[in-house]
């Protein structure tokens, strides 16, 4: 018996190494903010950056699509927040509002492998209709690609593979970390492949993690942020916000165009391939609204009770209308 677990595993390394060698790769590189460069598959069709929605929320994220539009791979995911811990003042499901520094979605700590099995059946619903659990090779093809910064608690990694209809593959792969009061998904990766693609889909993942590379530049742009964000929370929690500099003012106002392209991203994506979904309210932070003519849209959660889209698909989050030119957009959860 160990003899053929020894050559099955040969044989999957072998068919991985061919399947990778197959491939010409070409350098990614992060097109707002230039903060990450990762290999990827030339001819393929890459899309993402490092999307910023506060001081300290940045959300990287890359979709990629084969040529013959079979296989797509992603890593990271934007709909994906910070979460923090409920406790008496905050409870699971409710937007822990930081202002311009980010917005957390309040939600239980979950483990990988909780977090891998919650985000394949959004991830892959419409992609697959039904999905049949499937066993799971324990070495993920995953490198952790998103470095720690502090040691958290505790983290665990997790995985989940299924069938996908017409011989399909779906894969997820999820990385959470525990730190004090909040948690954070370190590392999510996932695809949907045909199922004879399935290794080398598998091998793009392996490449593109271990490829991952932040730029020292940008870790410096990232910590003189960080200490502004130490400054505008400290002057917004002592009601000081009209001390705010201009320069605060402008920051706010690019995470509201930042936040309008990611939703303007996930609609492009959705139509391209049907393939973003939310997996539920709680864990990404997403509200699904219809406007007054049935149109679907997914908007950010925010502290306010009502939500409002202008003609150019901007959305604001306010108890009252913004003016003229705004329409209601109603909950339908």
């Amino acid at each position: 018996m160990m003899a053929k677990l020894v050559s099955l595993a040969t044989f999957a390394a072998a068919t991985l190494s061919a399947s990778d060698s197959a491939l010409a790769w070409t350098k990614f590189q992060d097109p707002l903010e230039h903060a990450f460069t990762v290999d990827v598959p030339q001819g393929w069709t890459a899309k993402g950056g490092l999307f910023r929605l506060g001081y300290s929320d940045a959300r990287p994220m890359l979709d990629l699509l084969s040529p013959d539009g079979r296989i797509n791979i992603r890593l990271g995911d934007v709909a994906i927040p910070a979460y923090f811990v409920p406790n008496q003042y905050h409870r699971e499901g409710e937007n822990y509002d930081l202002g311009a520094q980010a917005q957390l979605t309040v939600a239980h700590y979950r483990s990988g492998q909780e977090y891998a099995a919650a985000y394949s059946q959004s991830r892959f619903q419409n992609v697959c209709g039904s999905l049949s659990a499937q066993p799971v090779n324990p070495n993920a093809p995953v490198r952790d690609y998103i470095p720690e910064d502090i040691a958290p608690q505790r983290s665990s990694a997790g995985q989940a593979a299924y069938s996908c209809g017409n011989a399909r593959t779906a894969y997820v792969y999820a990385k959470t970390a525990l730190y004090q009061g909040f948690w954070t998904v370190e590392g999510l990766v996932s695809f949907v492949a045909p199922s004879d693609q399935a290794a080398l889909a598998r091998s793009i993942v392996l490449r593109a993690s271990q490829s991952f590379e932040i730029t020292p530049e940008w870790k410096q742009y990232q910590k003189q942020l960080d200490q502004q964000a130490l400054v505008y929370q400290r002057q917004r929690q002592q009601n000081r916000m009209r001390q705010l500099s201009e320069q605060v003012a402008q920051f706010e106002s690019r995470m509201q165009s930042m936040q309008n392209q990611v939703n303007a991203f996930e609609r492009g994506q959705a139509r391209q391939a049907n393939q973003v979904k939310s997996f539920g309210d709680t864990l990404t932070g997403i509200t699904p609204t219809v406007d007054p003519y049935g149109n679907v849209h997914n908007v950010w959660t925010g502290p306010k009770n009502g939500y409002w889209r202008n003609g150019q698909g901007q959305v604001v989050n306010s108890d009252v209308s913004p003016g003229a030119g705004w329409q209601p957009l109603t909950p339908t959860q």
